[in-house]
């Protein structure tokens, strides 16, 4: 009896810890600070690349655009998703990073330090992602005439202002 329930505390350690990792890790993954994936909505958001390039194009949908903006603005993005798609980590890398997440958990000897490099490891290809995102969209934004950068401007304004 008493092995049983030490069996069922273990599995619900673990089980506790594997949430409480994924929402930590997955926490400041929203692009509008929803917690849950879903939009406002209520939507569930697409994750990557594609959910980058759909927003980017919204954000320059209604400008205007010649018909050379259109094709210059393709380009540079067909050319980001491109280079998206090079970097990405293979099946093989995310299956080992999996992997390393489970061995962290279920560790008899936890160390701290090892956990924390890995997650830092995780938060840097983020960042250097959302630099390359931001990076893009100011290239598409030179793009722009004058007065179509500045119905840009208001448009972003009044999209974050909610």
């Amino acid at each position: 009896m008493m092995k049983k329930n030490t069996l069922k505390a273990g599995l619900l350690a673990i089980v506790a810890s594997t949430a409480l990792l994924t929402a930590g890790v997955n926490a400041g993954n929203y692009q509008d600070g929803s917690r849950d994936g879903h939009g406002k909505n209520g939507h569930h958001q697409m994750h990557g690349e594609r959910a980058g390039h759909n927003d980017l194009r919204k954000m320059f949908r209604g400008l205007d655009l010649t018909d050379e903006q259109k094709t210059e603005m393709k380009a540079l993005f067909s050319a980001h998703r491109e280079q998206m798609q090079q970097n990405r980590p293979s099946k093989e890398a995310r299956a080992a990073q999996k992997q390393q997440m489970l061995d962290f958990i279920t560790t008899t000897n936890f160390n701290e330090e090892a956990v924390k490099q890995a997650l830092a490891a995780k938060q840097e290809a983020r960042q250097q992602k959302a630099v390359s995102i931001i990076k893009l969209q100011n290239q598409a934004y030179q793009l722009l005439t004058p007065e179509q950068q500045e119905k840009f401007k208001q448009r972003f304004a009044k999209h974050h202002k909610r």
